[in-house]
């Protein structure tokens, strides 16, 4: 099952898109976007939930939301920004 979370975060008078989503190599993929551009990627393995005998689509989805809130909370905390923001005044 394809699953995948999508949420638009308001910080600092600017948007930033968060999309969660699963690989088919047992991955989870957070990719946070501002205005179109890749400014952030996290990404992690649901490979131990495979393996537990009771492994479920309902344990994988909350993997996947608990990750998907994880950087949404750092994106409203104002963790994470664009690189040139980051790196300051030259």
């Amino acid at each position: 099952m394809v699953m995948g979370f999508n949420t638009d975060v308001k910080f600092a008078g600017e948007v930033y898109h968060v999309q969660t989503e699963t690989r088919k190599d047992a991955g989870i993929d957070t990719t946070v976007f501002q205005r179109g551009a890749v400014i952030h990627k996290y990404k992690s393995s649901y490979q131990d939930l495979l393996a537990l005998p009771g492994f479920s689509d309902e344990k994988l989805k909350q993997r996947l939301e608990d990750q998907h809130r994880l950087i949404v909370a750092r994106v409203r905390a104002g963790e994470i920004k664009p690189a040139m923001e980051e790196a300051g005044p030259a």
